[in-house]
């Protein structure tokens, strides 16, 4: 493979994630709201498209972890009147192991915290892999677990990690989940591992 082959999806990924978010969150209330649970927590809060879907979804105790203190400006001033949502500032790879150790029961994580073109980057492009080994570490074994942008597998934005690479890393966690695709910005964009 060439390094324009590889190149080529970096750039088609950058110009469709300008639009995802707006087009995708008309979905997702009714996504998260199938997988209901005390706790969700996501990764990558961005504009808070997440953070309103998941309290429209009726989720008692919203945590989102964002790595741009900007995001997290915007997501304060949009949330702060509501008790349900706590904004973390930093990188997933270390917050969300601290947040790990205040949840009790299972959770619904939202796990988006990857690079998108134009936007804030943690350490790594994305912190998928890490994320799942924080989760992984976590002594609750059903938690649900729902990755966003599946169509950026293989590309730059996911340091090219494969699908085999997240499933073999989910089943770590859990031999027994239950893996399907949910629609988000296109057909079957949303990886959901059930217990």
């Amino acid at each position: 493979m060439t390094i324009w082959n590889k190149l080529l999806p970096f750039f088609v990924s950058g110009f469709l994630t300008c639009f995802s978010h707006p087009i995708r969150a008309e979905t997702t209330s009714a996504i998260f709201a199938k997988y209901p649970n005390i706790y969700f927590i996501e990764t990558g809060s961005y504009h808070g498209d997440g953070i309103q879907k998941a309290l429209d979804a009726g989720f008692p105790q919203i945590f989102s972890i964002e790595v741009a203190p900007r995001y997290v400006e915007h997501c304060h001033k949009r949330f702060a009147n509501n008790n349900r949502v706590t904004l973390l500032l930093g990188d997933s790879t270390n917050v969300l192991p601290q947040l790990l150790t205040q949840i009790s029961s299972p959770a619904t994580f939202w796990l988006d915290g990857h690079y998108s073109w134009g936007t804030a980057r943690g350490d790594l492009n994305s912190p998928i892999l890490e994320e799942l080994e924080a989760i992984r570490q976590h002594p609750i074994k059903t938690h649900t677990i729902l990755i966003d942008d599946i169509r950026l597998l293989g590309t730059i934005d996911f340091d090219f990690l494969e699908l085999d690479d997240i499933i073999k890393k989910l089943l770590e966690i859990n031999p027994h989940y239950k893996i399907h695709f949910e629609n988000g910005f296109i057909p079957n964009d949303v990886l959901v591992a059930t217990p």
